[in-house]
């Protein structure tokens, strides 16, 4: 019997959640590559709980997924050059996402972004009122969203693929409504 896709990147991921940030980056990246390389909802089943899972389960939700894929992703955080420098934990790492890319830099120069840095040191630096990157115009970036999402949806071809995306896009919405009262909108 041939071995599925999600089966193969199980034991990788794995053995990259076991090692420290250049670990973390690893499992984020091998988690992109899984989700690119898996058919729609077979990315699912590297997760306990699937209904289908593969035999050796990576040891996190899909949540913790999304957020090793946003790290692993960062153009700062990425980069291997900087890893020695940034904390252990992937909560923590995944707290800096959501600073300006010229916050991390500085944050690491002046010492402030350390691998001792707790989850909330790390949050607490976004609540500190500083220079925010300008964001395109709200009409770009909602046209940009609905783009992506009709590329995407015109690939769907079963009911499962459009339950992952809708089950995708709550989650996605609910993340909004958190930076929504985060910052008072």
């Amino acid at each position: 019997m041939r071995r599925s896709k999600a089966e193969y990147w199980s034991p990788r991921i794995n053995a990259e959640w076991r090692k420290s940030v250049e670990g973390i980056l690893n499992v984020g990246r091998q988690l992109i590559a899984a989700e690119e390389a898996c058919e729609h909802g077979e990315f699912l089943r590297l997760f306990k709980g699937h209904e289908n899972a593969v035999s050796e389960p990576v040891p996190f939700g899909e949540d913790a997924a999304e957020r090793l894929m946003r790290v692993a992703s960062h153009p700062v955080i990425s980069k291997s050059d900087q890893s020695r420098n940034l904390p252990q934990s992937y909560q923590t790492l995944y707290e800096l996402t959501k600073l300006a890319d010229e916050q991390i830099v500085a944050g690491i120069k002046s010492g402030e972004i350390t691998p001792d840095m707790t989850r909330a040191e790390a949050s607490a630096l976004r609540a500190d009122p500083g220079d925010k990157p300008e964001q395109p115009p709200h009409e770009e970036m909602a046209a940009a969203v609905k783009n992506a999402v009709t590329k995407f949806v015109g690939k769907l071809t079963t009911p499962e693929q459009f339950l992952y995306v809708r089950r995708r896009l709550q989650r996605m919405l609910e993340f909004l409504s958190e930076m929504e009262a985060e910052h008072g909108v």
